[in-house]
């Protein structure tokens, strides 16, 4: 089991975990059903550190889109500092912006393309970004903690950051390997 070592400590985030799941699915269902109203220039730069595949390498590509999703995941986790509201808002709008775009590629290509262009990277990167949330929403409630005298801030701090290096980085280089090999097969 790839989280056998940090098991406890995972395990104490199931609460989270799921909150932060459905705020994120729930976000998806949103982003799919008003797409159709939603102007496209509101996300205009969302993306912009990601190349056109036509215009770059596959190696290019996939610094870019693992730089992306590592720097979105260490700040859903550091994020959390402020009493664990902005990872949430964080997964609300990824999940609304994932609802979008699947509504707008499927116009085009159908859903069966959207699921196969998503899953088999998806599978990996939006539960170790959803972990990341989660963490922070953790963090959050530490600090709380901490500010009522309670311990354990700086042990869930230090936790956080070894399952982050430890585990979410190596997840996401996978996923983003997935995902670039997937966007250069279908251009």
């Amino acid at each position: 089991m790839f989280f056998k070592d940090n098991w406890d400590y995972i395990a104490k985030l199931g609460p989270i975990f799921a909150l932060t799941s459905l705020i994120f699915i729930y976000s998806i269902f949103i982003g799919y059903s008003i797409a159709p109203d939603v102007s496209p220039q509101s996300f205009e730069g969302v993306l912009s550190n990601i190349p056109d595949p036509v215009d770059s390498t596959s190696f290019e590509m996939f610094l870019a889109i693992l730089y992306n999703n590592v720097f979105a995941s260490f700040l859903f986790m550091l994020s959390g500092v402020f009493l664990g509201l902005p990872p949430l808002m964080f997964m609300a709008f990824n999940g609304f912006f994932v609802g979008y775009v699947s509504y707008n590629a499927a116009q085009i290509q159908g859903i069966g393309f959207v699921l196969a262009t998503i899953l088999p990277h998806g599978i990996i990167e939006i539960p170790a970004i959803v972990l990341c949330g989660t963490m922070g929403v953790g963090l959050g409630y530490q600090l709380i903690f901490k500010l009522m005298r309670r311990e354990g801030l700086q042990k869930y701090a230090t936790e956080s950051l070894m399952i982050f290096l430890k585990r979410i980085i190596p997840l996401l280089v996978l996923a983003a390997g997935i995902e670039t090999a997937l966007i250069y097969s279908l251009i």
